[in-house]
């Protein structure tokens, strides 16, 4: 292998090798550094304690993935991936046995779930859904898959079309509001809120109100990978191996090299250096980053305090409930609605928003949730290959913080309670299925917040959006204005990971954004179509004013 390349990516997961498969397929030499033996990341899936079993143990739904750009431009689909696409996005259980239903692209079906609920909040979600596609799709959607424009100019162009009016019409709001403003039942208020909880954002969070609007406009298009959420890393290995990159595994980076004020390499943990000499590119991050492999020496001490100020999310951080069975469970609620039982989001335990704010509350405060609101899936019931003949795995999520305050016991207290976590959080589920039953479980186990940092150290305390989703950290202001374009002021260091824009899950956003400001930067003409969000826009206000 050689030691000197064009460009180093730190970290494989999806973000890092999405980056360096378009920058590899630009013609640059490339190389991937990675602390573990498998590529991925939250693209992780082990066999649990029982042989055939396949748990899924960070990512699960990815939203729209076979439908992205870079999921095209990358030819994943030649490199055998495939997704399965689930009509029955979401149903939330309540206790005493009913049901709320989000289809994926069926609005209609989805508006008559809610009527059972409430009639004008029908009617609302219907209005909603066909208002704002053009914003969701125009102007919200465009600027996930592009560097952030700062907000005065993005609010002058916006002003300019009734899409971006539309836009700012919402953006001033929490999310919370949002969905309060649309809706008057408090189950629905909690369901459409609920799911932009669990994709991370801070819902009680001012300057983020156009998410709920965008949401109910775009729908959820929930997508799993067929074998396993792990088949997306394989195929993402595959493919930057194909373009030419080198893969160094189970090393750590230990360093970032500096020299004259620029990234010129790295250093592993085993000792061994390479160098780069064109770029260096961080999917961790920003404490590990910069604080751990670029060293104070190399950074002015105001931008040292702000990395040390950067906030990590409370309300993202997940403890896991793992159950391998004998055959998949099913739902009282589906007498009320047959479609429960073909959904693949199931949640259990939310009654409406007055729940996510006392969740928020208790998160915030360093405390175990006094109500569980679980939220999970069967994978294996949508997909067999995921355990033996005629079984089921199944997973369920409870947002708890990672790092318990002192009176909790702190964070070392999650690793004498996880078994009894477990049970509560099986025993909760229970009230919701028919057939949650000792004689039904082959195996279960929990995973605690504290174990996904220890797996995937970037996720400080469990935040799996590795940075507060908050009107601060969010679209320009991620992670900090002058790191908001991916560039950092360590010349020739940029960022691609989930703490740049526009956050974590598995979008491939940050990956994708920043190899198109490498390639800028380099005077490299992409060989894809990246988005121009402001170019975009100003057509659409131009066409507008004719």
């Amino acid at each position: 292998m050689e030691n000197e390349y064009d460009g180093i990516i730190i970290g494989a997961g999806h973000n890092g090798l999405i980056c360096c498969g378009y920058l590899a397929k630009a013609g640059l030499k490339m190389l991937v550094v990675e602390r573990h033996l498998e590529m991925g990341g939250g693209l992780d899936s082990h066999e649990g304690a029982r042989s055939g079993f396949w748990h899924n143990i960070h990512s699960n739904n990815h939203r729209g993935v076979s439908d992205l750009m870079w999921y095209r431009d990358l030819e994943l689909a030649e490199m055998g991936q495939e997704y399965i696409r689930l009509p029955v996005s979401v149903a939330m259980l309540t206790r005493d046995h009913r049901a709320l239903l989000w289809y994926a692209n069926e609005p209609e079906r989805t508006a008559a779930s809610i009527g059972r609920f409430s009639a004008r909040d029908a009617k609302a979600f219907l209005e909603v859904n066909a208002k704002y596609a053009d914003m969701a799709r125009e102007i919200f959607f465009r600027e996930q898959f592009a560097p952030p424009i700062p907000f005065a100019k993005k609010r002058a162009i916006l002003e300019r079309s009734h899409a971006g009016r539309q836009y700012l019409e919402w953006q001033p709001y929490s999310i919370n509001e949002a969905v309060s403003r649309i809706f008057e039942n408090d189950v629905v208020r909690g369901m459409v809120a609920f799911l932009s909880v669990i994709r991370g954002f801070e819902t009680d969070s001012k300057g983020m109100g156009m998410i709920a609007a965008a949401a109910i406009a775009s729908g959820v298009n929930t997508q799993m990978a067929k074998g396993t959420t792990h088949k997306l890393a394989h195929s993402l290995h595959k493919m930057v191996i194909r373009a030419g990159a080198d893969v160094v595994e189970s090393d750590p980076v230990a360093r970032i090299i500096v020299e004259n004020g620029r990234a010129a390499g790295v250093r592993t943990a085993s000792g061994r250096e390479f160098r780069a000499r064109k770029f260096v590119v961080s999917s961790l991050n920003p404490n590990q980053t910069f604080l751990d492999l670029v060293g104070r020496e190399n950074l002015q001490p105001e931008f040292a305090g702000k990395v040390e100020r950067f906030k990590y999310s409370n309300t993202t951080p997940l403890f896991t409930l793992h159950l391998a069975l004998n055959e998949r469970l099913y739902w009282k609620a589906a007498e009320y609605d047959p479609d429960v039982d073909k959904a693949f989001y199931l949640i259990a335990g939310l009654e409406g928003l007055h729940d996510i704010v006392e969740l928020y509350e208790d998160a915030n405060s360093g405390r175990l949730p006094r109500a569980l609101q679980l939220i999970g899936a069967q994978p294996a019931q949508h997909d067999p290959s995921q355990a033996p003949e005629g079984k089921c795995t199944a997973f369920f999520w409870q947002v708890a913080p990672g790092d318990l305050c002192a009176a909790e016991g702190g964070r070392e207290r999650w690793d004498r309670i996880r078994r009894e976590f477990t049970e509560r959080c099986a025993t909760h589920l229970a009230h919701y299925a028919t057939n949650l039953t000792p004689a039904n479980i082959v195996a279960k186990f929990g995973m605690t917040p504290i174990d996904i940092e220890r797996h995937l150290p970037n996720m400080k305390g469990g935040d799996i959006q590795v940075g507060e989703l908050s009107e601060g950290q969010y679209l320009d202001r991620r992670p900090f204005p002058e790191c908001s374009q991916y560039r950092t002021p360590v010349a020739g260091l940029y960022l691609c990971g989930s703490s740049g824009h526009p956050g974590g899950n598995i979008t491939g956003a940050p990956g994708h954004n920043a190899a198109g400001v490498v390639c800028r930067d380099l005077g490299i003409a992409p060989w894809w179509n990246p988005v121009d969000a402001a170019e975009h826009w100003e057509k659409l206000a131009a066409a507008g004013a004719r």
